[in-house]
């Protein structure tokens, strides 16, 4: 059952950089499509979020100066089962325009609804070493 198809692997690539693009941040709509209602975080930091925690907080993050801005590379995914795929990549993520990467290892679950559409359901960061940052 690990074997995911490359069509499935490239789109859901898609939605997890989608979570990290500012016009999906400031969209709570697009959010709640997105993210399932039993979803779970895990940040860097070890405080865990669910989707009420980030409807609430990423909306308000794009009215403020500092817009965070994110790198990532080295996408690997696996099925779970039919309707769950495991995402995990590395990424950097730089806060404030200007300010020093916080480099990290993520990983995601997506879970397919019943309407077919594909939302995230877990995700967690975990700090790690300063890696290259390869270019698009």
């Amino acid at each position: 059952m690990n074997k995911i198809k490359a069509q499935l692997f490239e789109h859901l690539i898609e939605l997890e950089r989608s979570l990290m693009r500012e016009d999906v941040r400031a969209d709570a709509a697009r959010l709640n499509a997105l993210i399932d209602d039993d979803f779970i975080e895990v940040s860097s930091d070890g405080r865990r979020f669910t989707k009420v925690n980030v409807l609430e907080r990423l909306p308000k993050e794009q009215s403020k100066s500092r817009k965070p801005l994110f790198h990532n590379q080295e996408f690997v995914g696996r099925m779970l089962s039919d309707t769950v795929v495991q995402l995990y990549y590395r990424s950097a993520l730089r806060r404030i325009k200007g300010g020093q990467w916080h480099f990290s290892v993520r990983m995601s679950l997506w879970r397919q609804d019943d309407q077919q559409n594909w939302q995230v359901v877990y995700h967690q960061s975990t700090p790690c070493e300063a890696f290259a940052l390869e270019q698009p």
